[in-house]
């Protein structure tokens, strides 16, 4: 396949799929902040919604700068302005998107361990902590992008000894470490639940118990949604590891590299990035196929929506129609 036909389909892919999947994503991230901000707050359930809102600001970002080119030829402070920030927000936007979500898988490890000071942690207080600490962090860390991030012969982007350190940092925080973690956690947590499984619980009254197992559903709901989209990210996050392991390697191996093969390293780099993309869109349709309570909360989501004009509920209406049928019984019994 020749270079121009992987550009066209390069562009073709860029072009096509950024728009879609920022589209699908805006509406599914709104999606999921309106319904977990409707349920009773957990630790939980404020990371997702956390980090649905950390994906909506990296779709926006990160479209953007893929659909919209930007020239650096003229070297002026404003290109090199744009340059850096190009770089720096769409990392620090991505990994707290990323990082909200480990937190999320790490928050329902603690929660199933029988540990009672693990379970301790898991509450709304200490998860608006991590948040912020989140959201603190991730610019501080990143903070050598801007720094070492330029403009030469016209391009941006990492140059020298910091390219090679700038890859080994995307290899490690954008996809392994993340992913290593939440696949630990993952099994963790699933250990947790097969003892707890195994535990005998006292017989309690029909009303407590009939409130816990509530509670245990909610749990085990969340618990799906968050190890469904770890798995997705733990799947997503593979391809883009090893395109720059590989692209590192060669720069050190191949020291003459064909322009062919440069531009098969870039096409594989940018479908790998889409995918990537990819997993910032789609955590509400994950939730969609693995969880029929999901299914049930959008379900009455739209019911709610759909009934708010009349501004009456279903139960009041009803309880209005009993009333006219007494009236009515009344009225003729009377008579």
């Amino acid at each position: 396949m020749s270079s121009a036909t992987l550009t066209a389909i390069q562009n073709s892919i860029v072009f096509n799929g950024y728009p879609t999947f920022m589209s699908l994503g805006y509406i599914g991230n709104i999606l999921i902040i309106i319904i977990f901000a409707r349920q009773h707050q957990n630790a939980c359930s404020i990371f997702l919604i956390s980090s649905a809102i950390a994906n909506l600001t990296y779709l926006s970002f990160n479209c953007f700068t893929q659909l919209f080119p930007f020239y650096y030829r003229d070297e002026t402070v404003r290109a090199f302005i744009l340059c850096k920030i190009r770089f720096y927000f769409g990392n620090v936007f991505g990994q707290s998107a990323r990082i909200l979500v480990v937190a999320a898988a790490l928050d329902r490890f603690m929660y199933t361990s029988n540990r009672a000071n693990f379970r301790a942690l898991s509450t709304p207080k200490q998860a608006k902590w991590w948040v912020f600490g989140i959201v603190i962090f991730w610019p501080i860390f990143a903070c050598h992008i801007p720094i070492m991030v330029t403009i030469v012969n016209g391009q941006c982007g990492t140059f020298g000894t910091y390219s090679i350190i700038y890859t080994i940092y995307l290899i490690l925080f954008v996809g392994l470490v993340p992913s290593i973690m939440v696949a630990v956690l993952g099994y963790l947590t699933y250990r947790h639940i097969t003892q707890l499984r195994n535990r005998v619980q006292p017989i309690i009254s029909s009303t407590i118990n009939q409130a816990n197992t509530n509670i245990r559903r909610r749990d085990r709901t969340l618990l799906i949604l968050v190890m469904s989209e770890s798995t997705v990210y733990f799947i997503t996050t593979i391809p883009y590891s090893f395109i720059n392991l590989e692209i590192l390697v060669s720069k050190s191996v191949l020291t003459n590299k064909s322009a062919q093969y440069s531009q098969i390293e870039t096409f594989i780099n940018a479908v790998a990035f889409l995918i990537l993309y990819i997993n910032n869109a789609i955590p509400f349709y994950i939730y969609l196929i693995t969880s029929g309570t999901f299914r049930q909360d959008v379900k009455q989501l739209f019911v709610d929506i759909y009934r708010k004009p009349t501004r009456q509920p279903a139960a009041v209406r009803t309880n209005n129609a009993r009333r006219t049928i007494l009236t009515k019984t009344q009225r003729e019994t009377h008579n």
